[in-house]
C-alpha cells in the first residue's frame, strides 16, 4: 500500500512523529502528514490542502453592523448570525462580494460555503444564498477566472459545495452575487500547492 501525504496550511516548522507518520512543518507554514504504509484501509496517494482560506486576510464589498468579512474564516461553524457571527454585507449593496488572501498561489479544487442559519430571532434568511458565483485570481485586482456558481436557494446552515472543474490557479478567491445581502458563516477553500 502507497503511503499518502496531508498537507494542511499550520504555522511554525519543524517535524513532529506520532503513531501513524510523520506531521512535516516547513518555513511558509505548509503542514505535511506523511503516513506509514498501511496506515490508512485504502490505497492512497497524492497531496491535498484543506483549509486555505482559514485565518486567512478577508475583505468584503460592505459590512452590516459589526459582521465583518473575517468572521467568514475564523474556524466558527455556527450558523447563528448573533450567536456565532457570520460575515454580511450591507443591506443596500447590490452587488455585494466577499473575498479571501490566501497568501500563496494555488490550484482551487473546491469552495465550500456554509450558509446561515435560524437566529436566535427565528429569523430565516437563507434564501439569500443564490446566484452566486466563485471566482478566482492570481492579482486582487484582476479576479474573474470562474471556478463555479451555485444558482441556490439555499436552505438552512447549509453546506454549499462549489466545485472548480478547471482547477484554477490563484491566490484571492472572491464570491459574488447581484442581489440581497451576502451572507457567509464559513468558507473553507480546497486546493493544490503548484
Amino acid at each position: 500500500m502507497a503511503g499518502f501525504n496531508l498537507s494542511v496550511p499550520g504555522v511554525g516548522h519543524g517535524t513532529k512523529s506520532n503513531g501513524m507518520g510523520k506531521i512535516m512543518t516547513d518555513q511558509t507554514g505548509i503542514r505535511t502528514l506523511n503516513l506509514k504504509s498501511g496506515a490508512l484501509p485504502t490505497e492512497l496517494s497524492g497531496t491535498v490542502l484543506l483549509e486555505l482560506a482559514l485565518d486567512k486576510p478577508a475583505i468584503q464589498s460592505s459590512t452590516f453592523d459589526v459582521y465583518y468579512a473575517q468572521y467568514a474564516v475564523d474556524g466558527n461553524r455556527g450558523t447563528d448570525l448573533f450567536e456565532d457571527k457570520c460575515a454580511h454585507t450591507g443591506g443596500n449593496d447590490i452587488n455585494p462580494w466577499w473575498m479571501v488572501d490566501l497568501v500563496a498561489v494555488y490550484s482551487i479544487t473546491s469552495v465550500r460555503i456554509l450558509n446561515r442559519g435560524m437566529d436566535r430571532n427565528g429569523i430565516d434568511v437563507s434564501h439569500w444564498l443564490r446566484d452566486v458565483t466563485v471566482t478566482v485570481g492570481l492579482k486582487e485586482s484582476d479576479i474573474n477566472t470562474p471556478c463555479g456558481f451555485f444558482a441556490g436557494p439555499g436552505t438552512l446552515s447549509q453546506l454549499v459545495v462549489v466545485d472548480c472543474p478547471t482547477s484554477p490557479n490563484g491566490r484571492f478567491v472572491r464570491i459574488s452575487k447581484t442581489t440581497e445581502a451576502l451572507t457567509l458563516c464559513e468558507v473553507d477553500v480546497f486546493g493544490v500547492a503548484i
